[in-house]
């Protein structure tokens, strides 16, 4: 009796260890049907937000890729800026170097020059004096040499006041055959002369030996008082040099 007791009592402890399992997995299973429900419902809209979120994500990522675009465009542009101001600075200093031998070249022809030009390359050198900037004294340079080139291909008189060694300051016409030959003549035609280059700078140097008349009546040819006819001047050809030592 008491063995079949004990067997009974085991008997019942397994039914009630079933239920409990057979409980515990129901609910298990009313879980994962829960699960499942929620899931189903919830699928749509997790869906639907990860989409966006891939869509934000890719917009994102375009956004970033532009950036990174347009800042390495702006660091070529700066780099091609620094360059190119590199080479202007490069090239206004070359250009200072051969704007300052040429204004050394221009000063020293001054000095050999008829004196109307002279006083003309003074009045431009007066404009430009206080002036550093480079442009305009290299048009200021460019401009005397012009006036050069266009006195020298043309004849030209003046009158006014010059310096001989035995006068002293006296007034004569002066007539000029370019930069290399010049004469000059008093209102009497009794001083005469002729203009020339020595020892580096233009210098007056009276003549007797020209004929006052003639000059008087070439510079009245050249105004037109006078019709056209030929004149005998002698012309003393001077050898001008350069800053190098050079002859021209």
């Amino acid at each position: 009796m008491f063995g079949a007791s004990a067997l009974t009592f085991a008997q019942a402890a397994d039914l009630t260890q079933i239920d409990r399992l057979t409980q515990q997995w129901l609910d298990i299973q009313r879980q994962t049907s829960q699960l499942v429900v929620d899931w189903q419902s919830s699928e749509p809209v997790l869906q639907q937000r990860v989409t966006l979120l891939s869509a934000e994500k890719k917009q994102l990522q375009e956004i970033l890729n532009q950036s990174k675009d347009s800042q390495e465009d702006v660091t070529k542009r700066r780099t091609e800026l620094l360059q190119q101001q590199s080479n202007l600075e490069q090239q206004q200093a070359a250009l200072a170097n051969k704007l300052s031998l040429l204004e050394d070249q221009v000063t020293h022809f001054s000095n050999l020059l008829p004196p109307p030009l002279q006083n003309a390359w003074a009045q431009q050198q007066i404009s430009t004096s206080d002036d550093n900037d480079t442009s305009k004294n290299l048009q200021a340079a460019l401009g005397k040499l012009n006036s050069l080139m266009d006195f020298q291909k043309r004849i030209s008189v003046h009158e006014g006041p010059i310096s001989l060694s035995s006068e002293g300051e006296v007034m004569v016409k002066q007539l000029y055959l370019g930069v290399s030959a010049a004469w000059f003549v008093s209102a009497d035609g009794k001083l005469t002369g002729q203009g020339l280059v020595k020892d580096g700078q233009w210098m007056w140097v009276e003549d007797p030996s020209l004929s006052g008349d003639e000059i008087m009546k070439a510079i009245d040819i050249f105004e037109r008082r006078k019709q056209a006819d030929f004149i005998e001047l002698p012309v003393r050809l001077t050898r001008l040099e350069t800053p190098s030592g050079n002859a021209q």
